[in-house]
């Protein structure tokens, strides 16, 4: 049997496929993939968990593919995977992968590639598995489920790189004595050799230097959007805590559509928005697994923190309060003022939609999930026994829909656990200190391993008093 993903779209049709960004074919017990993955060129998530699959194959064309679920197989390689540029979710756990050297030569040309799972191998049970793959692979920020600590990867860069020094040379073979190279052939050898050697110097020379990355003068302030998303993203706690509530921007993509299409009108008014957003909240998206959490805000006022303030101490918040007499938030206009304003007027349903999808949009609840699944999978057995293959392909497509949807809910619910922690208590004996520390980090415009220099704070304690009576 083979992984067939026309399964997992309502019409048969290259249209519908070369459209298809998801596929869910798990526990199915299959043995190999289709060639028809080639029809779907969109394809961005895929889950083949559950079934017995020993190789990759016939994905070479999907290279838009982000997220791969590929757990409980029998597979022995990933060399399938090597087309899949933007891959950043990998969970391959349980199957049976060897040779971790061939697993770290492939894992590290996966620039973006920011959660990894490869436990119950026999790749994990190698010496020194975990600190090996933070040293080569050092963009993974949640590998088998345990997030990557700063400690890890400075232990890392301390003794990996002796076990690569006392590793034993690989015995090259000896060149055939019947080929002889020309001349011009010689000397473009020699070049490249030369090359080769010299960007080797210069990188170990740029990785060596404390200060590899500094603040030019001279170039223009970062882009306040810019800068609000990249402290968004890249705490790895402010991530988990926005994919919680507020949809990504492929979701965002996706309920456009769909929100547009349950107003059915290209105008609304206060009315029809009070309307949309109640229903919202009540029956949700099921396509993406989430509903509007507070139908009722959509009208309230906005509050914006002035971006000044945002960057002030308290101390100086404080002055800056007492002297100009400002607060903290000021109030801004209101996307649907014009509707608050007048209950007859109307707004474009496009620029309703861009305000409610900036509100927050929880996930469903897992026993809601699991009686709409098991709903759909009893219209589908009533659909077989009617003949009707059109209504079945549907309802499967939303059932492996609703699947997908809870098992990003369930991956968010693990980072959470994982990332998450109980702030501690503050103490009184100790006072903070700052110092300048490096770290390997990935440019996200080439792709390459970059030194980059940041602030760690650490605590100098004070020692104890002795108060006497």
């Amino acid at each position: 049997m083979e992984l067939d993903p026309y399964q997992c779209i309502a019409k048969k049709n290259r249209k519908y496929a070369s459209e298809c960004t998801e596929v869910h074919l798990a526990n199915l017990g299959a043995e190999s993939i289709s060639k028809k993955f080639e029809h779907f060129h969109s394809l961005e998530v895929v889950w083949f968990q559950g079934n017995s699959l020993s190789r990759v194959e016939n994905l070479e064309t999907n290279f838009r593919i982000r997220e791969v679920y590929i757990q409980n197989n029998r597979l022995v390689s990933l060399a399938g995977l090597k087309s899949f540029k933007f891959l950043r979710v990998l969970l391959a756990s349980g199957n049976q992968l060897r040779n971790l050297d061939k697993q770290l030569a492939l894992l590290s040309r996966f620039p973006f590639l920011k959660k990894l799972e490869l436990f119950d191998n026999p790749v994990a049970e190698e010496p020194d598995y975990r600190l090996r793959l933070i040293y080569h692979v050092p963009q993974v920020e949640l590998l088998d489920q345990h997030t990557v600590k700063g400690a890890e990867r400075l232990r890392a860069d301390e003794v990996v790189p002796n076990l690569d020094k006392v590793s034993a040379a690989k015995v090259e073979k000896p060149r055939p004595k019947g080929h002889q190279f020309s001349l011009l052939e010689r000397q473009c050898i020699h070049e490249a050799r030369s090359i080769q050697e010299r960007r080797r110097q210069e990188e170990e020379l740029s990785m060596s230097k404390s200060f590899h990355v500094a603040v030019d003068k001279d170039a223009p302030p970062d882009c306040k959007v810019f800068k609000a998303n990249r402290d968004r993203w890249m705490d790895p706690r402010k991530k988990i805590v926005h994919e919680t509530l507020r949809p990504t921007p492929w979701e965002c993509h996706e309920m456009r559509g769909l929100i547009e299409e349950r107003a059915g009108k290209k105008e609304l008014t206060k009315e029809d928005v009070a309307a949309l957003a109640k229903d919202l909240g009540q029956s949700g998206i099921e396509e993406v697994g989430r509903f509007l959490k507070s139908p009722a805000a959509v009208f309230e006022e906005v509050m914006e923190q002035d971006a000044v303030e945002a960057g002030m101490t308290a101390l100086a918040r404080s002055l800056k309060f007492h002297t100009e007499s400002k607060g903290k938030v000021k109030p801004v206009p209101h996307p649907l003022d014009k509707l608050m304003q007048d209950a007859s007027a109307t707004l474009p349903v496009s620029e309703v939609i861009t305000w409610l999808l900036r509100l927050d949009w929880p996930r469903f609840e897992d026993d809601l999930l699991d009686r709409r699944i098991e709903k759909l999978f009893e219209d589908i057995r009533r659909a077989e026994f009617a003949g009707d293959k059109e209504t079945v392909g549907k309802l499967r497509t939303h059932a492996s829909r609703l699947e997908g949807a809870k098992t990003l809910k369930e991956h968010v619910e693990l980072n959470r656990k994982e990332i998450v922690q109980a702030a501690p208590k503050a103490r009184v004996d100790i006072f903070p200190q700052t110092f300048i520390r490096g770290k390997r980090q990935i440019d996200e415009a080439t792709g390459r391993i970059v030194l980059k220099v940041g602030m760690d704070t650490r605590s100098t304690s004070m020692g104890t008093m002795t108060v006497a009576r």
